[in-house]
């Protein structure tokens, strides 16, 4: 069981000789700290005027950064930015909960920004995966766990979930714990500005991820009346009471992106593989059927009519292959602890041995030029009743600061975070500005 005071590790390094240490100073975000928390509650709107106003600084980075990417793609694509953002805003409206464009007008509002702009960067995964050159889709990576039964020390589900991609603007996350007036309590870790991200859990527990997919798929499975990544990651955390009741709202209606969708509760996990008009389930699971998990490979041959492959292998096929090695020679000791070391390794499958690079699991997309690796890391432990313990990291796991915390049912507590320590304080302030 891990200690659940104020307390933060790195992996490798000595525990901090006094509880919670880290230095703040300008430098500290995002590298240098534990990952923020943002506490939000109360309907739509209201939660997007106290994120926008929490973190008003990065969402205008954000926005800059993101909008004349995305307005280029739209322009090669021969697309009018309006009639986009006008499909966008009536699948949210039709298949999900309008409520989400009202937070994402509040949360403009709340950060100085326009709505138009702000949903535009809402909509970024899915313009550059679809409308983009075929690289773009490693901007977008990932890798996702899971483990029970024979696997874990206790027999209960452990999932751990990375963010891997492009630096800008990953790195810049926060971990928004949210207590909407409708749906489920959940928590996301998430760039600001963002109305949901690619992993989510809420209290029933449920937990919500996803991988971007390296191929591509081919024109005729576009659609831009689909609902938009980040929404459906938000529709399905927020609203969803297991795996079974997510599966049924997903599978009912059109996603835009291509990906693997990771559902996780109690009884196990099932995995997606989707474009907009065909889904297909991926049977991935290690030799003794406990464990399973998935890269930026693609995974299911009956999509392969549906889509245009890029050239293989890629750094998802190493890591996918890494993944598998480091899942058998784990089997039996998955834990909280062991699921932060699992996301931590630099097990390198192409060439066989210990090596850092971006074709391992803690992907560092340095060793090859690249401004991309692992953003942030996630372990979720199903095994204590009533409640859930997670453990987040913001930039590389392998040394970034490990947040531990314990979350109650309703979120009525949160265990291993005091929101009265002054480097809390001092490190929301920095986070506004």
């Amino acid at each position: 069981m891990i200690s659940l005071q104020q307390e933060f590790s790195r992996p490798g390094h000595q525990p901090p000789t006094e509880t919670g240490t880290f230095k703040l100073d300008h430098t500290i975000y995002p590298w240098n700290s534990p990952i923020p928390l943002v506490i939000v509650e109360g309907s739509s709107p209201e939660m997007g005027k106290q994120f926008g106003k929490a973190t008003k600084g990065i969402i205008g980075k954000v926005v800059q950064h993101n909008v004349p990417i995305l307005r280029e793609a739209l322009s090669k694509s021969k697309l009018k930015e309006k009639d986009y953002l006008h499909n966008a805003e009536s699948a949210v409206s039709k298949f999900t909960e309008s409520e989400f464009l009202d937070e994402i007008n509040a949360m403009a509002e709340a950060s100085s920004v326009s709505y138009d702009s702000l949903l535009l960067t809402n909509l970024n995964v899915d313009i550059l995966t679809t409308l983009r050159s075929r690289g773009a889709g490693e901007l977008f990576s990932c890798d996702f766990f899971s483990a029970w039964g024979g696997a874990t020390q206790t027999g209960s589900v452990v999932a751990g979930h990375n963010d891997d991609g492009g630096r800008l603007m990953d790195q810049f996350s926060v971990l928004r714990i949210a207590k909407p007036k409708h749906g489920r309590p959940f928590v996301t870790p998430i760039t600001p500005g963002y109305i949901g991200y690619d992993a989510i859990f809420n209290d029933s527990p449920f937990f919500f991820c996803g991988t971007a997919l390296h191929d591509m798929m081919k024109d005729s499975e576009v659609m831009n009346d689909a609902v938009p990544s980040w929404f459906m990651y938000r529709w399905i955390g927020q609203f969803s009471s297991g795996v079974e009741d997510a599966m049924a709202r997903f599978i009912s209606v059109p996603n835009m992106g291509f990906k693997n969708w990771c559902f996780t509760d109690s009884s196990g996990t099932k995995i997606v593989e989707a474009t907009p008009k065909h889904k297909a389930f991926v049977d991935f699971g290690t030799k003794r059927k406990d464990a399973t998990y998935v890269s930026n490979n693609t995974a299911c041959d009956e999509l392969g009519s549906h889509i245009k492959k890029v050239k293989h292998p890629t750094s998802g096929d190493h890591r996918f292959a890494s993944m598998k090695i480091t899942l058998e020679n784990a089997y039996g000791k998955i834990g909280l602890e062991q699921g932060m070391q699992l996301l931590s390794d630099h097990y390198d499958a192409s060439v066989k041995r210990e090596s850092a690079s971006e074709n391992t699991i803690c992907m560092h997309g340095e060793y090859s030029g690249k401004i991309s690796g692992t953003c942030r890391s996630l372990v979720v432990d199903f095994s204590t009743p009533g409640s859930l313990e997670v453990a987040v990291a913001l930039g590389y796991p392998c040394y970034g600061y490990w947040r531990h915390l314990r979350l109650s049912k309703g979120l009525k507590s949160i265990e291993g975070y005091n929101p009265e320590d002054a480097r809390e304080r001092e490190l929301r302030g920095l986070l506004a500005a």
